[in-house]
């Protein structure tokens, strides 16, 4: 994170450009029977690119809360990782006027065989914590998460409700202005999730920025006040969270009743 170059006369907090971003798309050799069954012990596949972004240009203001709304698939992360600077486009360029924390599958990274003190370093370290911002914010880590009598331990024996809080608590320690969250915005129990809302609003009042992608439309509705809608890698709208939510309804009612019609031809 301490590499992710900052322009710093930008007024946005980040900035997109034309961005076009390729991954892999991994498809098994077309056959039947036998020959199939040998290929896909064999592990034999071709690779095609996908493009998962597509000529996708927007801005985003400082103390905005935006929802990336669109069907599941690699698109919206790959736009959230693009923003926060651990990917870079294949096509167009990514500003950044702000440093932005990467809140994308961080229970991941905790490491399984160190103890539950030495993943807070990890994590914070992967995150751009200093070890001395470590070390300070350690304490209060450690109690938001519920892990201060199990700094010692491994992190294998923790459940993973409690990985997810233990990630959540050092991503919200970093000292930073914005935010790229995909699906962690709030976790753990009820009255776990009550004091990320909590956290966050304050974070919001404070200005901060935040980039939300999520399956759950009620985070939407609650934090967000500005979508931008992706479809098949192109950028549709960039409106309200009640106008993209119904153009993704609307869209996957088209394609069910596509799909119903397609069945039907005789």
């Amino acid at each position: 994170m301490s590499r992710v170059a900052i322009t710093a006369d930008l007024d946005a907090v980040v900035e997109f450009d034309s961005v076009t971003m390729r991954m892999p798309r991994r498809r098994r050799r077309k056959g039947a029977g036998r020959r199939q069954r040998l290929r896909r012990i064999a592990g034999e596949v071709r690779r095609e690119e996908l493009e998962v972004l597509r000529n996708v240009s927007f801005s985003i203001q400082p103390g905005e809360s935006v929802a990336i709304i669109g069907p599941k698939g690699p698109g919206r992360q790959a736009l959230l990782r693009l923003a926060a600077g651990t990917l870079r486009p294949d096509e167009g360029q990514v500003r950044r006027g702000r440093r932005i924390v990467p809140m994308i599958e961080v229970a991941r990274a905790l490491q399984r065989f160190y103890t539950v003190r030495q993943n807070i370093f990890i994590v914070g370290g992967l995150l751009g914590m200093t070890h001395e911002h470590i070390d300070e914010a350690l304490p209060g880590i450690a109690e938001q998460a519920g892990v201060s009598n199990m700094l010692g331990r491994y992190m294998n024996a923790a459940p993973p409700a409690v990985r997810q809080k233990l990630a959540w608590s050092i991503a919200m320690s970093v000292d930073a202005d914005a935010y790229a969250i995909d699906q962690t915005l709030v976790v753990g129990e009820r009255s776990f999730r009550q004091q990320c809302w909590t956290h966050v609003d304050k974070l919001r009042e404070n200005g901060a920025t935040f980039l939300l992608s999520s399956d759950s439309p009620k985070q939407f509705r609650r934090f967000c006040d500005r979508a931008l809608y992706i479809a098949d890698g192109r950028l549709e709208a960039d409106t309200t969270v009640p106008e993209a939510l119904a153009a993704m309804r609307a869209a996957r009612k088209e394609a069910r009743d596509g799909d119903g019609a397609a069945e039907g031809t005789p």
